[in-house]
């Protein structure tokens, strides 16, 4: 393993050398953003060290426009000194990229990360490394590309805009094919500031948690989206909502055993693609919408097409309360961030037990060629893992969903015997090349 610094290939100016973290970056644990590209091999791959120098060059190239990530965060500001990225290079000997794809072990998967290249990433991910990357190069000249950005800059969207940047930078088509990115999330949501606190889970990352992968085809898909269907609607949910409410239902199951009152559902909403006139698509940092969107009381069973309608209902709400506040993108961000302290000020720990589901699709991310082909699979989570959570993402053909869910282990055993979920979902199949 060789590990290497990547600059800027040129100088921050001082007008852009402190970046603002908003109170919605502040709020995010010290975690990474991450997304895995698998490419089989090719013939434009001409050597491990080749691909490595073309991989770095385009790099620090890209870094003149994503400066931030070069950056130290220091409190509630971003210290644009150009210290770097870390890049990793690395070779897997006793494995060939087909071997791995044809039934991924999620565990070896984190080793594909660079995050063995700091002592404590919870640490690193709320000073620096910012962004870190690792190029792993498979005996039979596959490799995979595992990229890590600080959460509290980058939401999944801020990740598939630098995957998409750094890409075209690789290929040559920089100039003509990206918009340059913007860091300007603290003039939506309000800046932050040392003050506020929202309340921890003394036990999270206590309990040993397990991650498993779920695939739902695109036949089965369309079968969850009829079942999903309220008989007093005329719509059709979407997939996203279908599998939200199948996994919301089974994580119930899961966990009925256990003690904690109240179960709710948090959904991560981007809201880009909901105030595109303020929001640009380029706008980096977190500008999502965080809410508790489905509850449910100890004992109490959950129905799919209930809680599609309700997740329905959430996202309407959200809709028309953004397009009723005529003003500024600052006002309607102050305005949603109070919401959601006013809502997490609500919540206990002890009263209260949080799952999260994230979704990742409709990004881009099987569009990124480096100049050797698409990639054959992608995958997006956080890490280290965060427990209760499922993120969601495209499978390649655009129209399955692969759901990677993070649990206790003991909840765990019960979920992936849910006979309603495996009716629906594959438990971690082959992935298709």
């Amino acid at each position: 393993m060789k590990v290497e610094t990547i600059k800027p290939s040129s100088t921050t100016p001082d007008d852009l050398r402190t970046l603002q973290l908003s109170i919605y970056d502040h709020f995010l644990p010290p975690i990474y953003t991450v997304a895995y590209l698998f490419y089989t091999k090719d013939e434009l791959m001409i050597s491990p060290e080749h691909t490595s120098h073309k991989l770095k060059t385009s790099l620090s190239e890209t870094l003149t426009k994503f400066y931030p990530l070069a950056g130290r965060i220091n409190g509630v500001t971003v210290d644009c000194n150009d210290e770097g990225a870390v890049f990793v290079d690395a070779r897997v000997d006793n494995c060939s990229l087909s071997g791995f794809l044809a039934s991924p072990d999620l565990n070896a998967l984190q080793q594909l990360l660079p995050l063995d290249a700091v002592q404590n990433p919870y640490e690193a991910a709320s000073t620096w490394p910012l962004l870190l990357v690792k190029a792993t190069y498979f005996q039979c000249g596959g490799m995979a590309i595992g990229v890590c950005i600080t959460h509290k800059i980058a939401d999944a969207a801020s990740m598939s805009t630098f995957i998409r940047t750094w890409s075209a930078e690789a290929r040559g088509e920089a100039g003509n094919t990206v918009m340059d990115p913007k860091f300007s999330a603290a003039n939506f949501y309000p800046p932050a500031n040392d003050t506020y606190k929202l309340p921890v889970d003394e036990k999270a990352n206590k309990r040993s948690s397990i991650t498993k992968r779920f695939v739902f085809g695109a036949s089965k898909l369309e079968e969850l989206r009829t079942k999903a269907t309220s008989p007093e609607s005329a719509d059709i949910p979407t997939r996203v909502e279908s599998v939200t409410a199948l996994l919301w239902k089974c994580f119930v199951f899961a966990s009925s055993l256990d003690t904690c009152g109240r179960k709710v559902l948090i959904q991560l909403a981007d809201l880009r693609s909901k105030l595109p006139s303020l929001l640009p698509e380029s706008l980096i940092g977190n500008v999502m919408f965080s809410s508790v969107v489905l509850s449910t009381a100890q004992g109490e069973e959950v129905k799919i097409e209930e809680a599609t309608r309700d997740l329905r209902k959430k996202r309407e709400d959200l809709q028309t309360m953004i397009q009723d506040e005529d003003g500024s993108s600052s006002m309607i961000g102050s305005k949603l961030a109070n919401l959601m302290l006013t809502n997490y000020a609500r919540m206990s720990y002890e009263t209260h037990e949080p799952y999260t589901v994230s979704s990742w699709c409709r990004l881009p991310l099987y569009e990124a060629s480096f100049g050797w082909g698409y990639p054959v699979w992608v995958v997006g989570n956080v890490a280290p893992t965060f427990e209760n959570i499922a993120m969601l993402i495209d499978s390649k053909d655009g129209h399955g969903i692969e759901a990677f869910v993070t649990l206790p282990e003991e909840n765990m055993s019960s979920l992936e015997q849910n006979s309603e979920l495996l009716a629906f979902a594959s438990l971690n199949p082959c992935v298709l090349v």
